[in-house]
């Protein structure tokens, strides 16, 4: 079995001049990627890094940082990211908690002190620095000063797919994530799977704002090279659907694979971008819910591009999508579980739930679910149902899910996110939902305040539509009455010029309240 670097290898020896990556415009070739690989491999093994260490990346997106990746799994590392533009306290915790001895990054600041702090062995810079540091090293000048060892290095990597791969963290409190563990059986499974529904082929050139700091940002940078396709990687976000089909029409690109507050943008498009983009034929989003109006408005504009809407998770990549040609018909729906998931709907006893429409928790398997959360052993004893239903493990997602009379999946809630109102349980994103449908909405995120009668009550944090600023608080509340039980119903709603994301990109509620 070639492992998942060996596979983008022999893409690299089978076209060499293609585009591999094309970064913020520029373009790296399968060939200079591969030599890049090779090279960093090299200076990581002679440097010391042996197979099974840990080494943490902390840096945005770029070649070096890339050729670093694919380069520990060469030597049989273990990754542990942590995404650029967070605190140096979460920094060190994570790399206390993965045991990691080494740290690539381009942070310059007050390094004497990280190392000690983070118990690191030796940090590698990817950006310049003056003077020299005990233990800090730049990889740039080590790669450029070391002999070319890849043939060696090629006989000495690893082919065994059990041996892991990374430590993908979980979004979490600021020293209290989850470290998700994979490894190189579990990221080309996931790699077959979703490239297959998706049919993704060598031609596709393939858009995604992603960083390595998530398990969704290396999948969306690696599934290209997997396929042999184009990673078209912007590191800015897009403030506009102009930004982003600007680009779509400037490269060329044929597929797009975002979170849906980049499709939020793109409800606002014009029917006029139709021809310009007509490279384009899908869009994947995943990570929240989909809201109808944006879908149809989209649809409008872009009636030839495909939406795939997907759930998944880190712990085992994608459960579900629903085919584009449902879109219409059932568009709050992520529809049916991937070849080769298992899924469980169950109530509070764990017992399997049958009748369409009653809402459970969904328990998942599939032969890439997660090995465990490292280092964790309460959250892993939590996280596992064993031998239940014929299968050896499942995973509690914590997520509430109802299905349809066809089997399609409708997200409903995380658990801890549905809150009380007297003893009515409220949840948030049937709210959002409801809000969402309005023409004047054009973003809505809904939290619960504390209420001294009621305990808890529905506060929404609202963008308008650019043709709807006279919308007034008063007038969504009355159009929620209309349509959501009394207790659903906000009693604010606040107007944001924008809503705060998350590093990864998704809307982040944290904070507003």
């Amino acid at each position: 079995m070639q492992l998942l670097h060996q596979v983008i290898a022999s893409n690299a020896r089978q076209q060499p001049y293609k585009s591999a990556i094309i970064l913020d415009g520029q373009a790296t070739s399968y060939q200079a990627l591969q030599k890049q690989v090779d090279k960093t491999a090299s200076v990581l093994r002679t440097l010391g890094i042996a197979p099974g260490d840990r080494v943490g990346l902390y840096a945005p997106i770029s070649i070096d940082v890339i050729g670093s990746y694919l380069g520990l799994l060469q030597i049989g590392a273990i990754t542990a990211a942590t995404h650029h533009t967070l605190g140096r306290t979460k920094l060190i915790h994570q790399l206390r908690h993965s045991g990691a001895r080494v740290l690539i990054t381009d942070c310059t600041d007050d390094l004497p002190s990280l190392i000690v702090d983070a118990g690191l062995e030796l940090v590698l810079l990817t950006a310049p620095l003056r003077g020299t540091i005990p233990g800090v090293v730049q990889l740039a000048d080590a790669i450029a000063a070391h002999c070319d060892e890849s043939s060696t290095m090629f006989s000495q990597q690893t082919n065994d797919p059990e041996c892991p791969t990374s430590i993908f963290f979980t979004s979490g409190s600021t020293l209290n994530p989850k470290g998700v563990l994979v490894n190189h059986r579990i990221m080309l499974a996931a790699c077959s799977r979703v490239t297959a529904y998706l049919r993704n082929t060598p031609d596709d050139r393939i858009l995604s704002y992603s960083t390595l700091a998530s398990d969704y940002g290396v999948y969306n940078v690696l599934m290209p090279l997997y396929a042999g396709a184009t990673s078209v990687i912007e590191s800015r976000p897009a403030a506009s659907a102009e930004d982003v089909l600007s680009l779509v029409e400037r490269e060329a690109v044929t597929a797009m694979h975002i979170f849906p507050p980049v499709l939020f943008l793109l409800a606002n498009a014009s029917p006029r971008w139709q021809a310009r983009v007509s490279s384009l034929r899908y869009i994947s989003s995943s990570g929240q819910a989909l809201h109808s109006r944006h879908i149809q408005r989209i649809r409008q504009a872009l009636p030839q591009v495909q939406i795939f809407s997907n759930y998944g998770l880190t712990e085992c990549k994608r459960v579900s999508y629903l085919s584009p040609d449902e879109i219409d018909l059932r568009p709050t729906s992520v529809g049916k579980p991937l070849p080769g998931v298992s899924i469980y709907l169950v109530d509070e006893q764990d017992r399997v739930i049958d009748h369409a429409g009653q809402v459970g928790e969904l328990l998942v398997t599939s032969d890439y679910l997660m090995l465990e959360y490292w280092n964790m052993p309460e959250a892993n004893a939590k996280a596992f149902v064993h031998n239940a239903f014929g299968h050896s493990r499942l995973f509690r997602t914590g997520d509430l899910f109802k299905k349809d009379t066809e089997g399609n999946l409708y997200y409903i809630a995380r658990k801890d996110d549905v809150f009380a109102r007297n003893i009515w349980s409220v949840n948030p994103r049937e709210v959002e939902q409801c809000l969402a449908s309005h023409p004047a909405v054009t973003a809505v995120l809904v939290v619960p305040i504390t209420d001294e009668s009621a305990g808890h009550v529905p506060k929404a944090y609202i963008v308008l539509d650019i043709d709807h600023q006279q919308t007034n608080g008063q007038e969504l509340i009355d159009y929620c009455k209309e349509h959501l039980d009394w207790h659903m119903v906000p009693t604010q709603c606040v107007f944001l010029e924008a809503l705060p994301k998350t590093d990864s990109g998704k809307f982040n509620a944290r904070g507003l309240i």
